[in-house]
């Protein structure tokens, strides 16, 4: 089987990859530094793993599927993705408000843990916004 990266597809795999990063970027967020004693929330890993899935079936069995089953199957990873973010956001909030809001005697690791954050949160957005470009594509 050959797999073969077409313009029709590129849409979804850039929107895979960000999602990748913004997952990984959560991941090293949950796991060192200041977070790395609180618990990790397994929901954004496990959303953005099923969307990954179900974005890189669209994108290489497109040829395979329906129209109608390949936008169906990115509309279910743009929802999982959502969710993903949501959880990445609101799980990062007590950082946001203690380092922006109440800006007294924080930690420096706090501060980086945020910034970190921010950065992932953008490429989950990347990869939102890749999925709204891909539903309005004119499809062949």
């Amino acid at each position: 089987m050959k797999i073969k990266i077409t313009g029709a597809n590129i849409v979804t795999l850039i929107a895979a990859l960000t999602a990748l990063v913004g997952m990984i970027i959560y991941i090293v967020t949950s796991v060192t530094g200041y977070l790395a004693v609180s618990a990790v929330n397994p929901w954004p890993i496990i959303c953005t793993a099923a969307c990954m899935v179900l974005l890189l079936a669209a994108a290489f069995m497109g040829g395979k599927l329906t129209s109608v089953m390949t936008d169906l199957m990115i509309a279910a990873g743009f929802i999982m993705l959502l969710v993903s973010f949501c959880f990445f956001v609101m799980g990062r909030v007590n950082l946001a408000a203690d380092v922006y809001f109440i800006p007294v005697n924080y930690p420096e690791a706090e501060a980086t843990a945020l910034h970190i954050s921010i950065v992932g949160a953008v490429f989950y957005l990347l990869s939102l916004i890749m999925l709204i470009v891909e539903g309005f594509r004119k499809k062949a």
